[in-house]
């Protein structure tokens, strides 16, 4: 008898579309084998759950409640076995914050960052001074807990203000020093080192279009050309 797969896609972050493409071509690989369902998670999510029973859940949303935890407690107190990372790992990695403290701590090289606050009252030119002292310019911005590169914006001392107030929806966003260069990902799952790729971007740098847009025609180089065993 075939394994009944529960595939979670959509759901309410800015990834929503994303996550549905990627729920859709994970059943087309998984149905030959499994009896598959997908299921988007923008309902009764776990009434849905309890009716299907699955013996596994596939867990395929991006972005804020996909990443974070949020599913994954939901699922653990479901008793349901789901893929991925679990809750305490999903809830770290997804803070950039809390991620760059722990990099910190076990001296893992990341850049040097501030962390704005949309509550405090921080005057247009007293933030710019700020920044020239503590990071200097160009500097990075991005929302705390988003993925995909939503709302990231590479500024100067001109546009910053700009695109901080693009960000207000978010209580706090991170501010920190741009390093430029190249951009290589490397995969590994388990013990096993699955390659490096470097992407190659048209735009500024790679952004949510320079990802999911064909369009945006970013070059896909693997073996990524690192000069070393991949």
């Amino acid at each position: 008898m075939k394994k009944k797969i529960a595939i979670l896609a959509g759901g309410f972050s800015k990834e929503r579309e994303i996550s549905l493409q990627t729920g859709r071509e994970v059943q087309r690989h998984l149905k030959s084998k499994y009896k598959t369902i997908l299921l988007d998670t923008n309902g009764d999510l776990i009434n849905k759950l309890r009716k299907i029973k699955p013996d596994i859940v596939f867990n395929a949303l991006h972005g804020r409640f996909g990443e974070d935890g949020y599913i994954q407690s939901i699922l653990e107190k479901e008793k349901l076995k789901y893929t991925h990372s679990g809750v305490i790992s999903s809830f770290l990695a997804i803070d950039k914050f809390l991620s760059k403290k722990i990099f910190k701590e076990n001296n893992i090289l990341t850049p040097k960052c501030i962390k704005y606050s949309f509550k405090i009252n921080f005057k247009k030119k007293n933030l710019l001074k700020f920044i020239k002292k503590k990071l200097k310019f160009p500097v990075v911005i991005k929302p705390l807990n988003e993925g995909s590169s939503v709302g990231v914006h590479i500024c100067n001392h001109k546009n910053l203000w700009f695109n901080i107030k693009k960000l207000r929806e978010y209580p706090e966003i991170l501010i920190e020093s741009y390093i430029p260069g190249k951009e290589i990902q490397s995969a590994i799952l388990g013990n096993n080192k699955l390659g490096s790729i470097e992407l190659v971007p048209k735009r500024k740098f790679y952004d949510y279009k320079a990802k999911y847009t064909k369009k945006a025609k970013t070059k896909h180089i693997m073996p990524a050309p690192l000069g070393i065993n991949n």
